[in-house]
């Protein structure tokens, strides 16, 4: 979703245009798909559910729900939000994931800094490297806070392009190596990937699950949709389970007909949603409207497909393999789910050049493996296990790569440091692949061998931190640990020099945020009222200025004081200053804007990534 409101993020939707898309180059387009899919398709629901867990009735709605739908995003604050877990998303994520549903945590991958303008982490850079570093440290972080109760990852702001140029299939690559970060470290986890639009074959294996239409029921019921959401032809010929199809701006008399058209583009997944811009996936449907959704998308058929037939398995290797199967006869098997012992690894469309192969990655050497596959059906059909195939892997190379060398850390802030290391000579296990890198005994990221460099945020201010490097061989041997080196992080204090000039004509704020927050916010009250406007720290905000690295924009309370309730008033000017601590904020707006009022009080905030942290109010008359 190209941007989406979390419980504390107000941001713009739909308004970042790739520099490198100048088309769908490599997607073979229709204005409709050139086969129906069966009519027997079942679907799931996939929602986004960028819901506060203060709106209960909603998110009883999620947790009481058929097994219809298939699983739902939580998004804290643009991903797992503070270093420790929220106790109110830890509530509805929990029980959400108690009833059955699949839970799945945002992760921004900020279209890997390569959209224009550029998008920036958190630390301020906007490199392929920083957004993957980030992005794995994200993927980690949800699964330390909320536990067992995470199933999966979202990935937004995908790509829609194989690459930066004709022939490279860089993006898709990227996306595909954070979908199997996310399966070696984390068995069994669903992860999904959003462009939001139809997508070339390249992705095919960038993630479980591709979200290739994100728009109004208007666009996706045309008759000739516009050329970026006409259905690409290898969707309607593949695996249903591989998309999810998300329509907002759909009035209850058209939900039959979304849902219909949903079936003949082969969505396995389809969201359809009455609410609309700026944010369409802020609620769940009324009752009658959610009710239908859930029953319209499934189908009755007992039918189940005949049992594979027991796979085998060639390339051996320490971490890997290669699965191969006999192709089934009948012609309603949509795909071939393959399982680890119980751990459901990933499936293969049954209508792919290598529909009866599944690369295995991710083991340990010298450890014995058991495999089964089973055939799926259109209709959601399973069919009984293939018998299982026991595989030992081979044994790691008797001579592992050497440690790397000269590793050193250097700029250490208040939440990062900049390590580095130099490339060590490679065993007899073969090419070194991967660079492991460890905070103490624990796995930190895991980057490809091309990276030497990685800048380590979500620190801890005022913390102290062990951190080696290993080298991985192709053969799965791993090297000695590399010199630890030892960091101390600064423990500033979080935001400082708060400031409000109250002119007559403009009004200015400032402030030192002295830590990387995800989001910078102002809050204003014009009437020095507590009791009206939203309550914080004293004051009750008539007004907000929240700042991202995507936006800055005022915003105007409404609802009760406990509720986060903002409509877009304006688009404030915003200055930045590197400090010795930070980043010094300067905001400027008119001072008509709070009408007539003679004096303000503000309270500056930052949230996402750490503890939020508000100042002491500061007050000001009008000049």
């Amino acid at each position: 979703m190209p941007d989406k409101f979390p419980r504390k993020s107000l941001r713009r939707l739909f308004s970042v245009t790739l520099a490198v898309t100048a088309g769908l180059a490599g997607v073979a387009l229709t204005a409709l798909p050139s086969e129906a899919a069966t009519p027997t398709l079942e679907q799931h629901i996939g929602i986004p559910a960028y819901i506060p867990p203060s709106s209960t009735a909603d998110w009883t709605k999620l947790e009481t729900a058929s097994s219809a739908l298939g699983f739902v995003v939580a998004n804290v604050s643009n991903g797992p939000g503070a270093a420790t877990a929220d106790p109110a998303w830890a509530s509805v994520i929990s029980t959400t994931h108690a009833h059955g549903t699949k839970v799945l945590g945002y992760v921004d991958s900020g279209y890997f800094g390569a959209s224009s303008p550029a998008r920036k982490t958190r630390l301020g850079e906007s490199t392929t490297t920083a957004w993957l570093v980030q992005a794995e440290q994200d993927v980690d972080r949800w699964y330390s806070l909320y536990g067992s109760s995470v199933d999966g990852i979202f990935f937004d702001d995908g790509m829609n392009t194989c690459g930066p140029t004709s022939g490279s299939t860089t993006y898709a690559d990227l996306y595909a190596r954070l979908s199997q970060y996310v399966h070696d470290h984390h068995p069994g986890s669903l992860t999904v990937v959003n462009p939001g639009v139809a997508v070339p074959q390249c992705y095919e294996d960038s993630a479980d699950v591709l979200l290739t239409f994100e728009g109004t029921a208007t666009d996706y019921l045309a008759t000739t949709r516009p050329s970026q959401y006409q259905t690409a032809a290898w969707q309607t010929d593949g695996d249903p389970n591989k998309f999810l199809e998300l329509v907002y701006d759909t009035p209850s008399a058209s939900l039959s007909a979304v849902i219909a058209r949903s079936k003949q583009d082969n969505a396995g997944y389809i969201y359809v949603t009455p609410d609309t811009l700026p944010n369409p996936w802020d609620t769940v449907p009324d009752t009658s409207y959610w009710n239908a959704e859930l029953t319209g998308s499934q189908v009755t058929d007992t039918n189940t497909p005949a049992t594979p037939a027991k796979p085998s398995a060639a390339s051996v290797k320490g971490t890997s393999l290669t699965l191969s199967w006999t192709s089934s006869s009948v012609s309603t098997v949509a795909a071939y789910d393959v399982y680890r012992g119980t751990t459901k690894l990933g499936s293969v469309s049954n209508f792919t050049p290598n529909a009866t192969q599944f690369a295995v990655t991710g083991l340990t050497p010298a450890t014995a493996y058991s495999f089964t596959v089973k055939a799926r059906n259109y209709a959601g059909g399973v069919s009984a296990a293939s018998p299982a195939l026991s595989v030992t892997t081979s044994a790691a190379g008797t001579k592992a790569p050497s440690a790397p060398g000269n590793a050193k850390a250097t700029g250490t802030a208040s939440t990062s440091t900049q390590l580095s290391w130099s490339y060590p000579a490679s065993g007899n296990g073969g090419a070194i692949t991967d660079f492991e890198v460890y905070d103490g005994t624990s796995l930190l990221l895991d980057v490809p061998d091309t990276i030497t460099s990685v800048h380590i945020g979500d620190l801890t201010p005022g913390s102290t931190h062990s951190f080696t490097v290993k080298a991985v061989d192709a053969g799965g041997a791993r090297s000695a640990a590399s010199t630890a080196v030892s960091v101390t992080t600064t423990n500033p204090t979080p935001i400082t020099s708060p400031a409000v000039t109250f002119g007559s004509t403009t009004t200015t704020f400032s402030a030192s945020f002295n830590l990387p927050y995800g989001f910078q916010h102002v809050f204003v009250d014009s009437d020095q009222n507590a009791t009206t406007g939203y309550s914080i720290n004293g004051i009750g905000a008539e007004y907000m200025i929240e700042t991202s690295s995507a936006a800055v924009t005022l915003y105007s309370h409404g609802g009760a004081a406990a509720d986060w309730n903002w409509t877009s008033v304006a688009t404030p000017t915003v200055t930045t200053a590197t400090n010795s601590t930070g980043t010094t904020y300067t905001w400027s707006v008119p001072s008509s804007t709070f009408g007539a009022a003679t004096g303000l009080s503000v309270v500056f905030n930052g949230s996402g990534a750490y503890a939020d942290y508000n100042t002491t109010a500061v007050s000001a008359t009008k000049s």
